[in-house]
Order: structure tokens, then sequence, then C-alpha cells
């Protein structure tokens, strides 16, 4: 007998606090039913006019609505509205940037922020981490919620049911990893065990592309794959500071995947006369038209602007010597050293500050300074010299943050790595205003290859 007079109930199963419950097939039809719901706000999402606003909505709000399905239906009724609903994020992406992507872009995408990724996590792939965490979270509270019951149901994970038995195939699958515990033990490992398990999951996938990658691409992503490479991504536009045109933030997206840029599939060759590519590469590393100076200004201000804001005197740093910081941006697919960027994350930058260190250290030391060189990947990963400078920064009272120094970080962490995604855009764009087929708007066939320079 149905207890519960006000939940509507069929001989198939029911809907309860949001979870399906019943058959096999009506569990698996509404989850499919429920993404699908889902696919309006997915619509809406991709009709918003600012690429950079849109994407955080996607993220944020998108791909969170089947996170309450993954947790209490099991992976094998789950799969097919999981897969739907990568599919439908997939197209919203697509659609929200204007570009396709090809298999080794998506797998990017769906990777962590700070591996390189856009955060838009696979609803596939994380399925059996959201339930036997969700599992193993039930467990560790049961007991408190069921004291008045005159009988506690032990788990018995001898138990041959469906869905104990796909909780030991999901274990059986994560073997030889030490600190997700043991499966006769589930509510002692609960502790942030979805966690442990979708972190693992991560860098098994994260390895995968990179073994599957060529060398430019495995460069790009270690550099790309760092929180402050990365924090661009989840910057709210709340200023003019940190917002990006939809060109801008397009042609950013398109150096992050690898992806031809938009607006260079027209153009033939640089100012400086050699091939530009459609993939961005020269335009970004090419030092005519004085882009890569402006993209040094820009971020120098930047950093400029949080030593000020803590009181940063550099006439007083450590031990009463000056501090004398140089700012620069190096590309990590240098040809020269790309083996070595493509097997090493940071290897640029860390190169960079050594030859820095080098030149300058001595000289600047026996004129009282404290030489500090602070150098970026145009991909968004920084050198350790730069990062340790920026902690030491961070632990300095702000009256700006309250004092709170999370809070200052990530603040002048996304300022830092907004502008240097959108001076890196702003190269190509600049270029491309630049170079213009003859005598066709941007984006049309041009009727030769001639290509003509505006004053």
């Amino acid at each position: 007998q149905w207890p519960l007079d006000d939940i509507p109930f069929s001989s198939s199963g029911s809907i309860l606090l949001g979870s399906p419950i019943g058959s096999d097939d009506f569990v698996s039809d509404e989850c499919l039913r429920i993404v699908k719901q889902g696919e309006v706000f997915l619509s809406k999402v991709q009709g918003v006019r600012h690429m950079q606003s849109a994407l955080l909505l996607l993220r944020y709000c998108g791909t969170s609505k089947v996170n309450h399905l993954l947790r209490v239906v099991p992976p094998a009724l789950v799969r097919n509205a999981a897969r739907l609903h990568d599919r439908l994020v997939l197209d919203s992406f697509q659609s929200i940037i204007g570009c396709q992507l090809f298999s080794l872009q998506q797998r990017q995408l769906r990777l962590k922020i700070s591996q390189g990724g856009f955060g838009l996590t696979s609803a596939v792939a994380i399925a059996p981490c959201a339930f036997v965490g969700s599992w193993a979270a039930s467990l560790a509270s049961l007991p408190s919620r069921m004291v008045n019951f005159p009988t506690y149901p032990e788990v018995s994970f001898d138990s041959s049911t469906t869905t104990v038995q796909q909780i030991k195939g999901i274990f059986e699958g994560f073997q030889g990893i030490d600190d997700i515990g043991s499966i006769d033990n589930l509510a002692g490992s609960a502790v942030k065990l979805q966690k442990r398990l979708s972190s693992h999951l991560s860098e098994s996938q994260l390895s995968s592309l990179l073994a599957d990658a060529d060398r430019n691409a495995q460069a790009r992503l270690r550099s790309a794959g760092a929180p402050e490479a990365g924090a661009w991504l989840d910057t709210v536009p709340w200023s003019k500071d940190v917002s990006f045109s939809n060109a801008e933030f397009q042609t950013a997206v398109c150096l992050r995947l690898g992806l031809d840029v938009p607006m260079l599939r027209e153009l033939h060759r640089c100012t400086c006369g050699k091939v530009l590519g459609s993939d961005g590469y020269h335009a970004v590393a090419c030092p005519k038209d004085g882009g890569g100076i402006r993209r040094h200004d820009s971020v120098q201000r930047v950093w400029y602007a949080m030593l000020k804001s803590v009181g940063f005197r550099c006439d007083d740093f450590k031990d009463g010597k000056k501090l004398l910081l140089d700012i620069s941006l190096v590309h990590p697919e240098v040809e020269s050293f790309l083996p070595s960027c493509a097997a090493v994350a940071g290897f640029a930058a860390n190169r960079r500050d050594n030859i820095k260190k080098k030149e300058y250290e001595k000289d600047a030391i026996s004129l009282g300074y404290l030489f500090k060189p602070v150098v970026m990947e145009v991909h968004g990963r920084w050198s350790q010299i730069a990062l340790d400078l920026f902690r030491d920064v961070g632990r300095r009272p702000s009256s700006d943050f309250l004092d709170d120094r999370a809070a200052f970080c990530q603040f002048w962490r996304k300022k830092i790595s907004t502008c240097i995604q959108r001076e890196n855009a702003r190269i190509i764009l600049r270029k491309v205003r630049l170079l213009v087929p003859e005598g066709t708007r941007l984006g049309g066939n041009p009727p030769d290859g001639s290509i003509r320079c505006f004053p």
C-alpha cells in the first residue's frame, strides 16, 4: 500500500524528491524526460548575446542540471540521459562560440579549467563517481537517521542485487588508487569520496589526451593547465577591466583549444612577410606591429596596480633592498624548445626566468636591488618565481578586501589572466584590421590572394 497520498504513484514507479523510483524502464525514461526539460534553458543560454556571460551560465547553471540524477540513479539507468545531456552541452558550447569542435577539442572541453579544459564535465564519465559518493555519504548518516527504527538494515556487499553489484564494479574499476578506501568500509570512506574519485578520473582523462595529442597540443595543454592560466574563464564581466568583446572571447577560446581562428582564415601573410597561419600561433608570437609590446605593457600595469593596492614599496622589499621587477611573456610553442615544453609544464617560463637571472641578477645585486623576473607564458601559466612573488604579495594586508587573502588573490589572479588572454586576442584582431583580402569584407571570399595594408 502506497502511504503518501499526495505523491502520484503508478505500478511502474514514482518521482520522490526529484528522484525516479521504480522499474528500470520507468527510471530511465524519467531521467530522459528531466534532461529534455533542461533543453529549454540551454536554448536560452545560446541566445545570450555576450559570449563570456553565456559560457559562465552554461558551466554554472547548464551542466549542473543533471547532478542530482547522477547521485541518486544507478549509472546504467541514467546513461542514456547523461549522453543526451553531454550532447546538449556540447551543442550549446559550439553555438555560443560559433566553432565546431573535433574529437581532441571535445575531450579538452571536459577537463577541469586547472587542467587546461573548460570545466564542462561529462555526465557519462562522472556518473559512477557521483553515485558511489552519494551511497557512501548516505551510509555514513543512516545510523543517526534510523535510530528510532526497531531494526537497522545492515548493508552486505555479498548481496547479488543490481545496485550493489554496480557499486562493486565501480570500485573494481578504481583498483590501485590508495585514498578511496575499501568497499567493505564504504561509510568510512565517505568524506569527499566523489571528489577524490573525480580527481583520479580527470587525471586519467588528461593523461589519455596528452598521449593522443601532437607536440604543439601537448605544449599548449601543459601551458594552459594551471589555476592562474584559466582564471579568465571563471571571471564575471563586472567591469571593463575583466570583460571581453565577443570577437576577443571567441579568439581566446580558439587559442586555448588549438582551433583555427575564424578571423584568420582569409589571411595569407603577416605584415612581417611570413605565413600567418590560421591557428593564431604566428600572430601571437610575431614582434611586428608592436602587439607584443602592448601586451607586455598591459600586463605590467595590472601587476603595478596590484602592488600599489597593498601599499607595496619597491624601495623597502626585503632586508632593506629595493625590488626590481622584469615582466615578460614567452610562447611555449617556439620550435627551438617545443619538445621540452611538450614534456614539462612551465618549461618555457622557468627557462626564461633562468636566462633573465643570468643576464641581470648580478648587476642588480651590485646596485643594491633584489631582482625578480616575472615570466608568464602566453597561454597563462606563470613561472615559479612569479607564483612565489604573487603569494608573498597576497600575504600583505589589503583594506580593499578586509584582509581576506583568498579574495585578494582570486581577484588579481583573474585580472592578470584576463589581461593576458584579451591582449593575445587583440594582437590577432589588430592584424586582421591591418591585413584584409583586397576587394572583400572580412569573412568573404577574396577574388585573389592579394593583401592590402590599411594606413
